[in-house]
């Protein structure tokens, strides 16, 4: 009986080896293949939670998680039989560079394949920063997004230490700077002013990032847009939050609408742009199966069941790190 349990246990292990293997494959080289009017689809992608990498590439990852969702993208731009993607955001932002890097691959593609981009109930800080490169944004009237801003937050708990616990931090740093934001201490003025500098710059990066996304937008494409004026993109991009009705009003997004809508306008971009009679199919591109549907599943259910972490904000898992993200 001992042999056949380990015998099951080993086969287990080699499929879940295989399973590891493929998913740690080398990243994909996107190249300009000609893409297909034949076996033509639209790529739907969900992007649903908070952004940051998870690089672990385990058989329990998210498969709507950030890190999927870069792969998914590089694999749909270079995929012929894909024609146009869809990418749907539930997301209160997060890191700043994982937010940057989806959004340059977009922009980056979006020429050779169009992206339109459908809000669900929140798409605010990083989750519009990725919207902002995408040909067109739909939303629905009580979709909340904005939140155009970064965050970054510490604790001093030097006094609850010192003085309740009488425990007392020793340092031994290389230079002044090392520890700096540390909870440990006071955060001097010269430190604060530094950091100061650096997330104004990082917010710089972000408002620019939308002025390259919408401002500057140059496509022909027939589904209705809103144009982003400069004068609302500086006198709003200051951490407030809109909801799908005053996004469009402002030029934060194109259209109101659900999914439904915004199928109907990539549809219809890609049609035109590729010369395609018939309906073109959209298929949910990064949706699990197989091994992936039973571990994503777990992996889903084991998160709902962690509530503790589920309403911790999100900076508390990240603290002294530049945030796009509402919370």
């Amino acid at each position: 009986m001992q042999k056949k349990i380990a015998a099951l246990l080993l086969i287990l292990l080699c499929i879940v080896s295989i399973y590891v293997g493929i998913r740690s494959t080398k990243e994909i080289k996107i190249d300009d293949k000609k893409i297909s009017k034949h076996a033509s689809q639209i790529a739907l992608i969900t992007l649903d939670g908070t952004i940051y990498s998870n690089l672990s590439d385990g058989f329990m990852d998210d498969i709507n998680s950030a890190e999927n969702v870069r792969k998914s993208l590089l694999r749909a731009f270079n995929d012929p039989t894909v024609n146009g993607v869809l990418l749907r955001v539930n997301s209160p932002g997060g890191t700043v560079g994982m937010s940057q890097e989806i959004y340059s691959i977009i922009l980056k593609h979006r020429n050779l394949k169009p992206v339109v981009v459908s809000m669900s109930d929140i798409a605010a800080s990083g989750g519009y920063y990725i919207a902002a490169a995408a040909d067109r944004i739909y939303a629905n009237p009580g979709t909340l997004t904005g939140s155009i801003g970064v965050i970054m937050s510490t604790f001093n708990v030097k006094n609850l230490l010192n003085n309740k616990l009488e425990v007392k931090s020793e340092v031994i740093k290389s230079g002044k700077y090392k520890d700096i934001a540390s909870p440990y201490k006071n955060m001097s003025n010269d430190e604060r002013a530094m950091l100061q500098k650096m997330i104004d710059r990082t917010y710089g990066q972000f408002v620019d990032a939308i002025m390259n996304g919408r401002v500057k937008r140059k496509d022909k494409y027939s589904v209705k847009k809103i144009d982003l004026k400069k004068e609302n993109l500086y006198q709003y991009a200051d951490g407030r939050i809109f909801t799908g009705t005053q996004a469009q009003k402002l030029g934060f997004v194109d259209n109101i609408g659900g999914l439904e809508e915004a199928k109907k306008g990539i549809r219809e971009i890609v049609q035109k742009k590729f010369g395609i009679r018939r309906k073109v199919p959209i298929v949910q591109y990064n949706s699990p199966s197989g091994l992936n549907l039973l571990f994503s599943g777990l992996s889903s259910n084991m998160n709902k069941m962690n509530t503790f972490n589920n309403y911790m904000p999100f900076s508390t898992k990240y603290p002294r790190q530049p945030l796009v993200v509402w919370e």
